[in-house]
């Protein structure tokens, strides 16, 4: 573990912030960034965002939250803050199921508390957080979640790149975005989603995604979904074409303790406003 490291926030927040870098396994140290507000007796909410994504996409929701609780934001290691030996530079290496062993890490060196840790959850990292779940090993008082994947499902023109050097990785980003643009994103209804991830693929590191994209091929969250005793509240959107809103819905219903929380976009889940469903659902926990 390394200690924590006063440095510029990254949002501005005018909370006391740290940053550090945490081992998960031999070779493996991820980012976890601190924001502790004052004159605050809650406890803290653990943030874990989407696949390759940057903190600086999320700084709208952040700047609320960090106003009532502490945040501790942990980058997965398939972003480029993770600090990785070359020897796990392997396909295994970046499954849904290690990046929930990381998380159960990072939960027990953070001293997370199985009767207060609130968690958050957006896709990917969302996706990490029920794996995590499973069979109670994540203590956690309960997660509110933003669109989780049951599979990932990709169109079969780009499995192939999948497998191309990462070098070519410029020339698959644009076709990427270029489908997504056309047929998984409302660009003129939400241009700030498409935006997101436009930055979000920009900012990827090429050999990390290429292996964490090919690790979740033929994945699938269902096994043993049921043992997730906490209270998990899945947040949807009917236009979120993403993360379907049937898939969403029959998570909650394989779940002992789901919630279904509707809301009106993609862009309201990635934005301030959530923050208050989000404070909702931990004040109806009791």
């Amino acid at each position: 573990m390394t200690e924590l490291l006063p440095t510029k926030d990254p949002i501005d927040s005018g909370a006391a912030y740290s940053e550090r870098w945490l081992s998960v396994q031999d070779g493996v140290e991820l980012r976890v960034m601190e924001w502790w507000p004052d004159g605050t007796g809650e406890p803290p909410l653990y943030f874990v965002a989407g696949w390759v994504s940057v903190v600086e996409g999320w700084r709208p929701l952040l700047e609320v939250l960090v106003r009532r609780r502490p945040v501790v934001y942990i980058e997965t290691r398939e972003k480029r803050s993770a600090k990785i030996d070359r020897r796990r530079l392997r396909v295994e290496e970046f499954s849904v199921q290690r990046l929930a062993e990381d998380l159960c890490e990072i939960a027990r060196v953070v001293g997370a508390d199985r009767s207060s840790a609130i968690w958050f959850g957006s896709s990917m990292g969302s996706t990490a957080l029920l794996e995590a779940l499973k069979g109670a090993r994540l203590p956690a008082r309960a997660a509110f979640l933003i669109g989780p994947n049951a599979a990932f499902r990709f169109p079969w023109w780009s499995l192939p790149l999948l497998r191309v050097p990462a070098a070519s990785y410029s020339v698959a980003k644009h076709l990427v975005i270029w489908y997504l643009r056309h047929f998984r994103v409302d660009a003129s209804r939400e241009p700030d989603q498409m935006r997101r991830y436009e930055r979000t693929l920009n900012a990827a590191e090429p050999v990390r995604l290429k292996l964490s994209a090919r690790a979740v091929v033929g994945y699938s969250l269902w096994p043993r979904l049921e043992t997730v005793t906490a209270p998990v509240a899945i947040a949807y959107a009917s236009s979120d074409v993403l993360h379907a809103e049937s898939e969403a819905k029959s998570i909650v219903a394989t779940l002992p303790a789901g919630i279904a929380v509707e809301c009106p976009s993609n862009t309201y889940m990635h934005r301030a406003e959530v923050a208050r469903d989000i404070e909702e659902f931990i004040a109806g926990l009791g």
